[in-house]
């Protein structure tokens, strides 16, 4: 019984063990829902707990409504390794290339996407979109999806 019960445990912690990476894979989340940004609310932010996470990039969706031009939204992201006290973040783009990005200006209608350097080791990370030149008929309308590997 003892060699029964032993090859069951064994057999058991094996097929755990292998089913792990079943479990790993792609996670979508919502970090900032649409918002519209006019003369108030002129920013968004949303954050999220990435620690889990081998891989990180976010989609920013951003749609324009103007009658004035000059409208504008700028991308920023913060790091901390607390929730609480946070630091200028560095990100990858396409529009950048190799060359990490601490702000990225979006004034056309589209998608943006950025992701982060795989080597670093942030347990959160904060995106903040701010709108420049908006207000009452001058309207930036964003959103932005984070996409992780665990």
């Amino acid at each position: 019984m003892k060699k029964f019960l032993g090859m069951f445990l064994v057999v058991l912690v094996s097929c755990l063990l292998f089913a792990m990476p079943a479990f790993a894979g792609v996670d979508n989340r919502t970090i900032i829902t649409e918002t519209a940004l006019d003369d108030d609310p002129t920013s968004v932010t949303g954050t999220w707990n990435i620690s889990d996470y081998s891989k990180v990039a976010v989609f920013v969706d951003y749609d324009e409504a103007e009658t004035g031009g000059g409208l504008s939204v700028a991308v920023t992201m913060e790091y901390s390794y607390d929730n609480s006290n946070w630091v200028t973040g560095y990100f990858h783009d396409f529009a950048g290339g190799a060359t990490l990005q601490t702000t990225e200006a979006l004034s056309a209608d589209g998608w943006y996407y950025l992701w982060l350097d795989t080597d670093w080791q942030i347990p959160y990370m904060r995106l903040t979109l701010t709108a420049t030149g908006s207000d009452v008929d001058d309207i930036a309308t964003v959103a932005s999806y984070l996409v992780g590997y665990k």
